[in-house]
């Protein structure tokens, strides 16, 4: 007793207490440093000031500092009883921590091809919806967003189409819950967005990893004091990169221009009030008229912290995002809170919830394409007409119905999106959440069983009045109201077993998964309503339409995976799951997904560290077969579809089959070859990664045609196989490091080739049936080639081909003189696809002192789009019905060869509408200031940064009419904007 005494006595004197303060190289503190007491599973975590307390046995100990972002330092502690350490940034990431799925792995042992969005690039990048911090940041991901409406989510692709008629997206985890919406998430609550490209990472999630897979990470608390996080900003979103259309006077003359070259003598189609306004040299701009100037705010509130054994983060937010069109407006409402707690030394619990409500007003779909067609010559109020005819020209609320000819087509927009003709409205609600139970029976062996949920409620209302485009004939008002009801539950089982002997690390991850999904819509539609109602319609109106569906598929899964490292050099991942589908058939149910990846780090060779412009090198190899499981439900099954038929004036129903089934349908399969080669060079003052990837996908499912004597057209099948290959290419460079200014660049490259292998038809009349091109890409625009515009010298050139001069030249492919689609002979060929060839993305970020300045270039090259605005516009000016793009059309005194001249016979309009949608995009222009040390100690701040952001303010293009990347077929998709803001950053 008296020895152990005294040897509780030796080691309590033995101690010493050691503090100090963690800061960055410009001196600011870092909160949630590691300092771990090497040898030994002690140690503490810097508070929100960079401040810590901690004890060591004796002068032999050594601390070792750590934090996300910065590179990991050891510090010998001899007889210092204050340490005090300024961190470097790690500007290569190989000391991050990447989420692979299940389990995460430092970045330098990564053995796929994974890419990373950090907390700091979403905050800079400011975005409306999370999707949107992605754009540029991630080579070969591309992220288009899918209008310019407001609330509009993001199309996301990895690595090229590899689909025909099922989703290219890729699988979103949210904190475990697969499946979870990323555009009701706060950009705020992001911690990270690890994104995996190659089928390798992927195979994790087996029959769901075919479109790469992004795994976001919320902000969790850390241990310290409660930390407050204010992070809010007020602006203004105005019309941007709008189309160059003719105004009165150029409207008028084409129509003059088209009256002298078909010799028309009747008077012009003008009312004298558009006259009036011509000679005035004033004109209408509908565009102006229907947009405005709209404000956008967010606002989001964080607390965060936590003790020795349980950790808090709990924040809210509100989004007020303002169209560019009259009565349009997205509001979000966010709430989310995470905890973890060590209940014992064995026993560790937690959850994650995230709650959203979200309300869309969209305003009219028709008032934009109104305001783009309607002349200019016009006029917007009713009392300004000379002489009004009622039976011509009537009012709504005072705006003139028809402004000059009157034409059913187009109404005036003003009309269109008056909230009292047209209400369009989606309401959401949002929640999906995980909680964890894990038990550590012995260290290094970790038990998880984790429960997952996510829900969606979201209905959407529309009304249509008797002064809408598609009602004005008829004159009754219809209603639509529709509500889709998505539910989703996970259980995942994780066992996983890390182990060090000598030069040898094991991790082994075994994962038994159960998910199931369940799918409930109604549609339905009322007539003749007697008020404007988005969701009380069906008590008073005649109902034309009832649907209700139900969809339930479930999954079920086994995996294991085990990453092995030999001496920190050389690394292998093997990874297997066993997917069974609940939509497929008896016998398809079933599929094994296997993968492997090595690496070899060469940086850590003895021939290569001698090397000194070299600082780390690592190869890596990875083969991985995955699936893409968005097989329809029921779709192997023969489904009954209810049939009206008529005996002699009585109605009577009955049932049919409504499709043939296959029921050897199975899941789309992707097989994927990635060689990676990381890079560091100049004591990582350059860094970055090259991959080469080549992916076949088979089996993929379409409808094929079948004879129409089966009864049915076609049958939904696995018939095709695409490929996608391709480079990408990411370059980390410190380009200046002084004590006062630091210049960073990220570049991002990629380079994908798509070609569909195989339709299960060949010749090129079944190519031209699907719209599919064997030994083309998918999305391919098949048609004329537009070769000029023929000219007044090449008059009996173009007789022979029955065209004037003025009219579309096109190319006569096979040269027999004549311009044919008709029995196998074609001069249609295949002009491009709507996928770019290459895209690139460059972030630059600046430093000097405490002002920071940063922007993102981001380019998409040699894609090519069908520019709906130019669809027939110009007969349509000639005959003064529409307006239309102010081009350089041609005449008999401007001998253009861009565009066909009014009035003139164009049987072949379409190939002068396709054109290069390539662009450039100057973007996120952020300038900002934070105060320094001196003035936060004094006003109790551990941060405030105030700054000011341009958000898509240059764009460069050659593509007619609007910003290329918001085309659409009906181009009435919403006004491409510029955002204008001022915000700020504030902690304490």
């Amino acid at each position: 007793m008296i020895l152990l005494l005294l040897g509780m006595f030796t080691m309590s004197y033995a101690q010493t207490k050691i503090s100090g303060l963690v800061t960055d190289d410009s001196n600011f503190p870092i909160p949630g440093v590691n300092i771990l007491i090497k040898g030994t599973t002690g140690g503490a975590v810097t508070d929100i000031d960079g401040r810590y307390t901690l004890q060591v046995s004796g002068p032999d100990a050594v601390l070792v500092f750590s934090s996300i972002g910065f590179l990991t330092q050891e510090i010998s502690v001899g007889n210092q009883t204050v340490i005090n350490l300024a961190l470097e940034f790690d500007v290569t990431g190989m000391e991050e921590v990447v989420v692979i799925g299940y389990g995460e792995v430092e970045k330098k042992d990564v053995t796929g091809a994974i890419g990373s969005v950090e907390s700091d690039d979403i905050v800079r990048a400011n975005p409306v919806q999370a999707a949107k911090a992605i754009q540029g940041q991630a080579a070969g991901v591309i992220v288009t967003k899918q209008n310019s409406r407001p609330g509009a989510g993001y199309n996301i692709n990895i690595r090229g189409l590899s689909s025909i008629d099922y989703s290219n997206e890729p699988l979103i985890v949210i904190d475990g819950v697969m499946g979870g919406d990323i555009n009701a998430l706060n950009p705020a609550d992001i911690q990270s967005m690890d994104i995996l490209k190659d089928a390798s990472s992927t195979a994790i999630y087996g029959s769901r990893g075919a479109n790469g897979v992004i795994i976001i990470s919320t902000k969790r608390g850390t241990k310290g004091k409660p930390v407050v996080t204010y992070d809010g900003y007020v602006g203004v979103k105005t019309p941007a990169h709008l189309p160059d259309l003719m105004n009165a006077q150029e409207f008028y003359q084409a129509s003059v221009t088209d009256r002298q070259l078909n010799g028309y003598t009747q008077s012009l189609p003008f009312t004298s009030t558009e006259l009036d306004l011509v000679n005035s040299g004033n004109s209408t701009n509908w565009i102006d008229q229907i947009s405005q100037t709209a404000l956008q705010t967010n606002h989001s509130l964080s607390v965060g912290g936590g003790s020795d054994n349980t950790n808090y983060h709990f924040s809210g937010g509100y989004l007020n995002e303002g169209g560019a069109l009259q009565n349009t407006k997205f509001q979000r409402y966010n709430i989310k809170g995470s905890l973890d707690s060590k209940l014992t030394k064995f026993l560790n619990v937690g959850f994650t919830a995230n709650y959203s409500v979200s309300k869309t007003e969209l305003g009219s779909n028709e008032a934009l394409r109104s305001a783009y067609r309607a002349r200019p010559t016009g006029v917007a109020l009713y009392d300004d007409i000379l002489n009004p005819d009622e039976n011509q020209d009537f009012s709504w609320n005072g705006y003139a119905a028809w402004m000059g000819i009157n034409d059913k087509q187009v109404l005036s927009p003003l009309i269109e999106i008056d909230p009292e003709n047209f209400q369009d409205e989606t309401r959401s609600n949002s929640f999906f959440g995980n909680a964890y139970l894990e038990i550590i029976p012995f260290e290094g062996l970790s038990i998880r069983s984790s429960f997952s949920a996510g829900i969606n409620n979201s209905r959407w209302g529309q009304f249509r009045g008797t002064m809408t485009k598609d009602r004005a004939t008829t004159r009754l008002p219809r209603a639509f109201y529709q509500t889709d009801d998505i539910s989703n539950f996970t259980l995942d089982n994780i066992i996983t077993y890390k182990k060090q002997l000598g030069d040898h690390n094991f991790t082994v991850t075994g994962v038994q998964s159960t998910f199931q999904e369940r799918f409930e819509e109604l549609d339905s539609s009322v007539d003749e309503i007697p008020y404007n109602s988005l969701w009380y319609a069906f008590g008073t109106g005649r109902p034309t339409q009832l649907d209700t569906r139900l969809t339930e598929r479930s999954l079920l899964s086994y995996m294991g995976r085990v990453i092995y490292g030999f001496q920190d050099k050389y690394l292998l991942t093997l990874t297997g799951r066993w997917d069974g589908a609940s939509q497929l058939s008896e016998g398809n149910k079933w599929d094994f997904f296997p993968s492997a990846a090595v690496a070899w780090r060469l940086g850590d060779e003895e021939f290569i560290k001698n090397v000194s412009a070299i600082s780390d090198l690592k190869l890596r190899v990875s083969y991985g077969y995955v699936g893409n499981s968005a097989v329809t439900p029921y779709s192997t099954q023969a489904r009954l579809v209810k049939t009206p038929y008529d005996f002699d004036g009585s109605p009577a129903f009955g049932f049919a089959p409504e499709n043939l089934a296959d029921k050897s349908l199975s899941w789309e399969k992707s097989k994927e070859l990635n060689i990676g080669l990381n890079m560091g060079f100049l004591n990582n003052r350059i860094g970055g990664a090259l991959e080469l990837y080549f992916r076949n996908t088979v089996d993929l499912i379409y409808n094929e045609q079948i004879p129409t004597s089966s009864g049915f057209s076609s049958v939904t099948t696995n018939i095709g196989e695409v490929s996608n290959k391709g480079v990408e290419l990411t370059l980390n460079t410190v380009n200046v490091v002084t004590q006062k200014f630091k210049w960073f660049t990220n570049i991002n490259f990629a380079r994908n080739v798509n070609e569909v292998v195989s339709i299960g038809s060949d010749g090129i009349q079944a190519d031209i049936a699907t719209g599919l091109f064997v030994g083309q890409p998918l999305q391919a625009l098949y048609d004329y080639e537009f070769a000029g515009i023929w000219q007044l010298s090449e008059e009996a050139q173009a007789a022979e081909y029955s065209q004037v001069p003025g009219s579309v030249k096109v190319v006569d492919q096979n040269g027999d003189g004549v311009i044919s689609s008709n029995d196998g002979i074609d001069d249609r060929r295949v002009l491009g696809s709507q996928q770019p060839d290459w895209t690139m993305g460059m972030t630059n970020k600046f430093t000097y002192g405490n002002f920071d300045l940063s922007f993102l270039i981001y380019t998409s090259q040699g894609a090519m789009f069908r520019n709906s605005m130019l669809s027939g516009t110009m007969g349509e000016v000639g005959s003064g019905r529409y307006n239309a793009l102010n081009l350089n059309y041609w005449t008999v005194d401007n001998p253009s060869n861009e565009y066909y001249g009014p009035g003139v016979p164009n049987p072949y309009r379409t190939p002068i509408q396709y054109q290069d949608a390539s662009f450039v995009r100057i973007s996120d222009i952020t300038f900002g200031f934070t105060l320094p040390r001196t003035a936060l100690d004094k006003i109790g701040f551990s941060k405030f940064r105030m700054y000011a952001q341009v958000s898509n303010p240059f764009v460069f293009y050659d593509f007619d009419g609007m910003d290329p990347e918001f085309n659409s077929s009906t181009y009435n998709d919403g006004l491409p904007t510029a955002t204008y803001l001022f915000g700020v950053n504030v902690s304490f």
